[in-house]
C-alpha cells in the first residue's frame, strides 16, 4: 500500500520521501519513481526507533524545506498467535512498536513542522479490524489498530487549531505481501479470482484503492474533514458476521 501511495502521490506532483527497513526495495522504488514520475528519495528507517524517525524528518526538512503530508503506513502482524493467553509479551510489544508506536513517533516529530506552517495532513493507515475482532488476525494487531483509531481522533482534536487534519483509512482484505500476494502478482488472474471472494464486492482489493483514499485525505478536497475514518473494505464491515472464511458459504452454497 505504501508503494502504491508513493507512486500515486508522485504522479500528482508531490515530492515523496519513502521510509522503511527494506533498503534494497526502497531504493529501487524511489529510483523508479524518479525515472517515471518525479522527485523521490528513500531513507532507511525503523519507525519504532525514535532516533531513526528524528533522522528521517531531519533529512526531509534539510532536502525539501517543509513537510505537508504524513502517511503512517508501516505495519507488521504475527498471525500465528491469536489468543491473549498464547501471546508472549515480546511478540505483543513488537507489533505495537511498529504499528502504533511508529505512527505516534512519526506524528510527534513531524507535526512541529506542520504547526510552524499551520498546514498539514496526517493519514493513518489503520484497518477494518480496528473496531471488530475476528479469528483472522492476532491480538496484538487488533490492539495496535484499535489504538491507531484513537490516536487519530485525539490528534485531530489536538491539531485542528493549527489547520492540521488527521484522518484514518480502514482497509479490508487488500492484496499485499503481508496477506500473501506479491506486488508482481497483482495482475495475476488466478490471484484475482481467489481474492475476489474475500469480501462482498466481487473483486480483489488493490493497494491503489488505499492510495486513492490517502490522496483524498491529503488533498484540499477533504479540507473540512478531520478525525474521520474511511472504510475501504468492499462492504466487509457492512455485512453481518462476515469473515474471509464465510465466502464458500456465501458464494458456493457450501456449509
Amino acid at each position: 500500500m505504501g508503494r502504491a501511495a508513493a507512486e500515486l502521490f508522485a504522479s500528482e506532483g508531490c515530492i515523496v520521501v519513502i521510509a522503511g527497513r527494506r533498503e534494497n526495495l526502497g531504493i529501487q522504488v524511489a529510483s523508479e519513481i524518479k525515472h517515471d514520475q518525479g522527485e523521490c528519495m528513500f531513507v532507511n528507517t525503523d519507525v519504532s526507533v525514535s532516533s531513526d524517525v528524528q533522522k528521517l524528518v531531519n533529512i526531509t526538512m534539510d532536502n525539501f524545506g517543509k513537510l505537508d503530508i504524513l502517511f503512517n503506513n508501516a505495519r507488521i502482524n504475527n498471525p500465528s498467535q491469536q489468543d491473549p493467553h498464547q501471546k508472549g509479551a515480546i511478540i505483543f510489544e513488537s507489533v505495537l512498536d511498529v504499528n502504533l508506536k511508529g505512527a505516534f513517533l512519526c506524528t510527534k516529530y513531524t507535526v512541529g513542522h506542520m504547526i510552524t506552517t499551520r498546514f498539514g495532513s496526517i493519514i493513518n493507515n489503520s484497518s477494518v479490524l480496528d473496531t471488530r475482532a475476528t479469528d483472522s488476525s492476532s491480538t496484538s494487531y487488533h490492539v495496535s489498530k484499535g489504538g491507531m483509531a484513537m490516536l487519530t481522533k485525539k490528534s485531530s482534536l489536538s491539531y485542528a487549531k493549527y489547520n492540521i487534519r488527521v484522518n484514518s483509512i480502514q482497509p479490508g482484505a487488500i492484496a499485499t505481501e503481508m496477506s500473501g500476494v506479491d506486488w508482481n502478482d497483482l495482475n495475476n488472474e488466478d490471484v484475482n479470482v481467489r481474492r475476489s471472494k474475500m469480501q462482498p464486492i466481487s473483486r480483489m482489493g488493490l493497494p491503489v484503492d488505499i492510495a486513492y483514499a490517502a490522496l483524498f485525505f491529503a488533498s484540499e478536497e477533504s479540507s473540512f474533514v478531520t478525525g474521520a475514518s474511511l472504510l475501504v473494505d468492499g462492504a466487509t464491515s457492512a455485512a453481518y458476521n462476515w469473515t474471509p472464511w464465510t465466502y464458500n458459504l456465501v458464494y458456493n452454497g457450501s456449509s
